[in-house]
Parts: C-alpha cells; structure tokens; sequence
C-alpha cells in the first residue's frame, strides 16, 4: 500500500471520526501561469535594440539566427516576420516551459541568448556551484537577475532540470521572494515535486506559515513522498489540530520508523511544552524552524556562527528570538545579503526605546550591543520629521558605521530616510556623507545632486574639497566626474570602424606619437594612445569641441589624481594606502580610464613578491574567455566566482580589475559601475 493510499484511508477515518468532510480547495498554487510564448516577443525587442543601441549589446550582428548556440551567418532570414501585422505561417517547436522567468531584458534580465555557448549541463554546473552569499552585495544583485532571467535554453540532456536548480539555487541564498515568484510563474503542468517542496520550503524559512499550509494542502494529493507528511503534521499542530497531528505522525512512524530524531523531537516539545534538546538542532531544515516556531522556542544562538543560511534568516525572523539577538542576526543576515535592508529596517523599527531615549540618541551613551545602537539611530532618524535634525542623526549613524565597518549596511538601510532630506546648499555640511551614501546605496542620480552641492559649498573654512579629494577615484569610476576615458558607446564605434580615435586608414597618427626604445636604442614610434584618446574623429565643429572638452577633462583628471595620490602617502597606514592605491589603478585599467604616468612607479618598490589570495586558472581563463565570445550568462557567473575574493586583505586586485572589465565587455556597464564602486567603498573604510 502507497503512502498516498495510506494517508487517504487515515483522512477518511478522521473525518468520520470527527463529522467533517474533505473539502477541496483550489489554492493559489493551482493557477496556471502562461506558456513563455514571449520569448518571440523578447527576441523581437532585443533585435531592434542592438540595431538601435550597440553599447547594450555587443553582440550585435552575431546572434544566431538558427539552433540554439549556433554560429551566426548574417544572412539566414529571421524566424519572426518584420511586419507586426503581416499573416504567415509559422511552425512552432516545442514549447520549453523551463525558460520561464520572472525578468525580461527590459526589467534587468540578461536576454534570452544569454546561455549562448552552454550545454545544459554546463549551465546546471555554473548553477550550482554559485555562491550562498557572494561577497559583495553588487554581485548579489548580478546573480539574482541570472537566476530570475527568461531565456532559451540548451535543448540537450533535456532531463536536467535548470529550473529546479535556480530555484534551488535562490533559496540557498536566502532569496526567498524571488524563489517563490519563479515557481507560480511556471506553468502548474510543468512543476515537478521539488519546485513544489521549494516554494513550501522558502515559505517556511520566511515564517509565512499560513501561506505554507495552503500550499501543502494543494499539493499533498499530488505527492506521497515523507516531506509531505511531515508537512502535514507540522500545519495540524500550527492549526491546533492534535488529533489530525497524530494521525500524521503515527503514518511517519509506521512509514518511516524515528530516523529522524530532530522530527519527533520537536513533536515531543510541541506536544509537552518542553525544550527541545539542544544537540537535535545542529542541522536546522525549513520544516525545523516551522515547528520550532509553533512550539514558541527559539533557534539556538549557536546557529549564527554555522554559516547555514537557513537557521540565520530563521533567528532574524522569529518572534521567540530574544531581541538583542535577533538584531545582530538580522545584522549579519543583511550584511551576507540574505535578507534585504527593508527587512533590517523592520526589524530595527520593531525594537522599543524609552521616548527619551529617541529623543535623545545623539547626546546619550551608546548602547552595549551594536546593532541595537544602530536600531537607537535609524528611528530616531526615522521619526524626526525635521531635515536638519534627521540629516544630524544620520550623519551619527554613518561615523558610527564607518567606525565599526558596517558603513555600507548604514547607506542600504538609511537610503529610504536620505532621499526625504532637501539636496541644496543649506546642508552643505551634510553634503560628503549623504554623496558617500548615496553611492553606496547605488543611487547615482541622488549622488550626483550632492555632489554639486558639495562642490558649491566647498571654501578655505571647512575641509569639503579634501574629503571630495579622497573620494575621487570612487566618483571617477562611478561616472560622476569625467576622466577623459572614451565612452564604451565611441569604442564600440571605433572597433566597428577598424580604426583607433584620432588614428589614420594606417593606425598610426604622425601628428601624436611618442618614441619607443628597444635593447639597441630608438625603435619605430608608436601611437600615444594616451593622447589619442582626446583626437577628434573628423574636422566637424562638433568632433572638435567633444575633443576639447575630453582634453581638458583629461587634464583634471591628471591633477586630481596627483593630488589625490599625494592625500595617500600621507596616511599613517601606508601598506593599507597602497593596497588602495593598487586596486585603485588596476579598477581604472579595468574600465579604460587613464591611469597618469607615474603614478605606478610611485607603487614600486621590493619586495616584488607578495603573497596575494587570487582565483584558480581556470576561471581566470573561462571569465576572459566567455567575454570574449559573448557568452553571457557563463561571463557572469565567472565574475560573481572571481570578486569572492573581495573580502579578503590580500585580494589580488588584477583579479577585481579582471572582473570589472569582462562585465564591461559583454554590456553590463552598470553592473560593473556598481561592483567597483562597492570594492573602492568597502576596502576604504
């Protein structure tokens, strides 16, 4: 007798037992989600934007037309009519309902030819291997969009589930929205039991319990494995249910006798009122944390320092969780980017102060724990409804940050509170730390109107240009100063053309060289590529001015970066100063921006041997490699496995710069931006 069968008869007896009957429901997962008929639709899009936008993609003019994966020919007709409205007939292959995504190009996706050059396995493979928490929360960012990106799929080894692996793969690192909006945007026909499980699964480990039981109830006929029935169990006691629990668990032990020891235990605490031992949750599982809830005990502290992923979001979400506690695990679970800093700010918002504390948060003493002091400042913040005092509060809540190295957390979590603050020259003042943080928060619209004000307010009396001196390699990558660099939409441009700014038909520009020397003396001249980056493409007044305008840019470029490289050698730490410096040059290599003469030298010094921690060769290899080739998706995954070692003291920074630039290459300029950005933040704190 199946387990299903068994579980029928149990349920027929408890409802004559009890004088109910079964009643069907139709929960919210038994909705069918639309076949992903709108990859032609996207493919259309993304035609017409490489025809209109080569920056954005870079492939343009190489998309295969054919079998997935297939080398381009630029000439075999495209499957989609060019007219909207024109009738033809149209032979439709089988629909993959696994290409299904919650993103499309235009909200962030990485296209539909993003796995251009993968098998499925090898798809499955960079999947998995993905990291639980990337290093940086800009890599987070990357691989969620990976994750969630409608495309086509490799047609090979179609047993190979790559939708069972991202969803897997989003609950691993804590994104448990986003896991179960990929789930009901999957056709019901097309979810398997372990899309199933998942969705219950990111359901419980967000404490949404009532969601969870709905869920159960709607695929518990449709499944007989023992996760199921425990389930099952688990939602009878939520429900207050001991009969239906019984009945439950008595058909776990027939089935399955008490191997699971952490199952019954928790049984037995829910049922006694008792604590559970101990050393039952070393291994905590979703359905773990269910019934701990309902038994009202909380996740052993022990569990913070585990490293699992589960049991940190479990300890931050619980309500039994003492709260000192719980704040520095929803601390630690933001920083790991396993919870977003809109959960961190409910969180710290749900904490209680005395009035006069709240009243009081920038004249009081601090508070023991640290994260309940952060808690202190963010609603003092948050409930000052004056823009002097709220911008006093949170310039506190900054210095305290920086201080203890959670200034990036504090940018995140305060951004909200920030925007409310008037950008104009009465918070002057204020001015360096709302720019700093509104690039740690990656809002560079919001950054580049406190930098005007920063810049205005600036005067022999306060120190606002040397605080801007020092940020300004962050401001340079980040795009809100100009470098002089060439802009990736006129590089594209100058590839296409074959030719290099400012360059003849034969590469060279008598006008602009500079001379090289071999072992025996002057060789030919070559290009000074330094300079031709400020040549102009033609004689027409507008190549000449954009000219001008770069070789005047390059110039205070050159200044602010002597002047910014002399703030260094004057900073105590002088082995931290070059580390900096290192990432700093190798970051600006990385996105084509001059690096001025000298500045390397300045770097130079024995001894040339340093023990570095960097990346296997062969990601180095497949990350320079993909990008090359415009594979996408495996360029991606290859950089968030690079920049895992940005946390890292001795971080080779060629490795970040490497990183940056494959970005760049396959037309993820902004997702470059903001890794560089968080790398130059974090490491200067």
């Amino acid at each position: 007798m199946t387990l299903r069968s068994r579980l029928l008869i149990q349920t027929c007896l408890l409802a004559m037992m009890t004088g109910t009957g079964v009643i069907a429901s139709s929960a919210h997962a038994q909705t069918s989600a639309p076949v992903p008929l709108f990859l032609k639709q996207e493919a259309e899009r993304d035609a017409e934007q490489r025809s209109s936008d080569p920056v954005s993609s870079p492939d343009s003019g190489t998309v295969s037309q054919g079998g997935f994966g297939a080398p381009a020919t630029g000439t075999q007709p495209s499957p989609f009519p060019s007219d909207p409205n024109a009738v033809q007939s149209l032979s439709l292959g089988a629909v993959d309902a696994e290409a299904v995504g919650t993103l499309d190009r235009s909200r962030g996706g990485l296209g539909i030819d993003m796995w251009n050059g993968a098998t499925r396995k090898s798809a499955a493979k960079l999947i998995s291997d993905l990291p639980a928490t990337p290093a940086t929360h800009a890599a987070r960012d990357l691989q969620v969009r990976l994750l969630l990106s409608a495309a086509a799929l490799p047609q090979d080894s179609r047993d190979i589930s790559l939708l069972d692996a991202r969803v897997a793969k989003l609950i691993n690192m804590g994104a448990l929205d986003e896991a179960i909006e990929l789930v009901r945007a999957t056709p019901q026909g097309a979810r398997g039991e372990l899309l199933a499980e998942t969705e219950v699964n990111a359901l419980m480990i967000g404490a949404r319990l009532d969601e969870a039981c709905a869920a159960i109830e709607s695929y518990s006929a449709s499944y007989d494995q023992m996760f199921w029935l425990k389930a099952a169990a688990m939602c009878a006691f939520y429900a207050n249910d001991p009969t239906a629990a019984a009945f439950s668990v008595d058909l776990v032990r027939e089935m399955d006798g008490e191997k699971d020891a952490t199952f019954f235990g928790l049984v037995a605490a829910i049922r006694s009122g008792t604590a559970v031992k101990p050393d039952l949750l070393e291994e905590l599982r979703p359905i773990d944390l269910a019934l701990l809830a309902i038994a009202k005990q909380a996740i052993p502290t022990s569990q913070l320092e585990s490293g699992n992923p589960t049991a940190i979001i479990g300890i931050a979400n619980a309500d039994a969780t003492p709260t000192d506690v719980r704040l520095e695990a929803a601390r630690k679970a933001e920083s790991l980017g396993l919870i977003d800093a809109a959960k961190l700010g409910e969180i710290y918002g749900s904490v209680s102060f005395d009035a006069g504390a709240l009243e009081n948060a920038l004249d009081d003493a601090a508070e023991g724990i640290q994260a309940r002091q952060y808690a202190k400042l963010y609603q003092a913040a948050a409930q000052s409804d004056v823009p002097a005092a709220r911008a006093e509060i949170l310039a506190a809540l900054y210095d305290t940050a920086q201080i203890e190295g959670d200034f990036m957390q504090a940018a995140r979590l305060s951004a909200p509170l920030l925007a409310d603050i008037p950008v104009n020259g009465d918070f002057s003042w204020f001015a360096v730390a709302a720019l700093k943080a509104s690039l740690a928060a990656n809002s560079l619209e919001r950054a580049a109107n406190w930098l005007s004000v920063a810049k205005n307010g600036a005067n022999p009396g306060n120190d606002i240009a040397s605080r801007l001196s020092m940020l300004y390699p962050v401001l340079a990558i980040s795009g809100l100063e100009e470098t002089g660099a060439i802009p990736a939409s006129e590089q594209v441009s100058q590839a296409e053309n074959n030719a290099p700014f400012g360059l003849d038909a034969t590469g060279s520009n008598p006008q602009m060289t500079t001379q090289s020397f071999g072992l025996g003396g002057a060789v030919a001249p070559v290009s000074s590529m330094a300079s031709a980056t400020v040549m102009p493409n033609s004689t027409s007044p507008e190549d000449i001015q954009k000219a001008t305008d770069r070789a005047a840019a390059l110039a205070r470029h050159r200044a602010r970066m002597v002047e910014w490289q002399e703030m260094q050698a004057a900073r105590g730490d002088q082995a931290a100063a070059k580390r900096y410096a290192e990432l700093v040059y190798t970051l600006f290599e990385g996105f084509g921006i001059e690096v001025p003469a000298g500045l390397w030298d300045s770097l130079l010094s024995a001894p040339y041997a340093e023990d570095r921690l960097t990346i296997s060769s062969a990601v180095a290899h497949n990350l320079a490699a993909s990008a090359s080739a415009q594979h996408k998706a495996k360029t991606v995954a290859m950089a968030i496995q690079a920049q895992q070692i940005a946390n890292a003291p001795n971080a080779d920074p060629k490795v970040l710069a490497d990183t940056v630039a494959a970005l760049e290459m396959v037309g993820l300029h902004s997702d470059a931006q903001h890794l560089a950005t968080e790398l130059l933040l974090s490491f200067d704190q």
